[in-house]
Formats: structure tokens, sequence, C-alpha cells
């Protein structure tokens, strides 16, 4: 947690948005491997009052048009 909270914004925006971009995988492991990281690196950051527009992009891709992007959103 510690090095998380330390890194440049910049970074870890760009960390998160990738992040998010891989939910998209055609692989069932990377999805489900990705949706674990999306919750560690939120536990993180919502408490702190960062990564607001998580529920928001969340909610969106929960209506995606493609099914598998939709269940590692959710």
């Amino acid at each position: 947690m510690d090095l998380w909270v330390q890194l440049e914004p910049i970074f870890k925006q760009n960390i998160k948005q990738a992040v998010l971009q891989t939910l998209a995988s055609p692989s069932k492991s990377v999805r489900t491997q990705i949706a674990s990281l999306v919750a560690a690196i939120a536990s993180i950051e919502i408490p702190r009052g960062e990564w607001a527009e998580l529920i928001a992009n969340l909610c969106t891709n929960s209506s995606h048009d493609q099914l598998d992007v939709r269940l590692s959103s959710l």
C-alpha cells in the first residue's frame, strides 16, 4: 500500500487506465486477475478520496455490448 500511495499521480493514472482497458481482454483468466487488481487499487484509493471515476466507469461497463466486459466489470 505504501508504495502505491507514493507513486506519482500521473503514473498511477496511466496504470489505472491501462488496467481498466484490460477488462476487455479475450482471456477469462486475464479478466479475472485484472478485476482483482482493480479491487486492490480501489481498496487503497477510494478511502483516500481518489479514483472517483471508477464507479461511474464500472457502471458504464456493466451495460457494455460485450458480455465479458460486463462480467469482469461487475
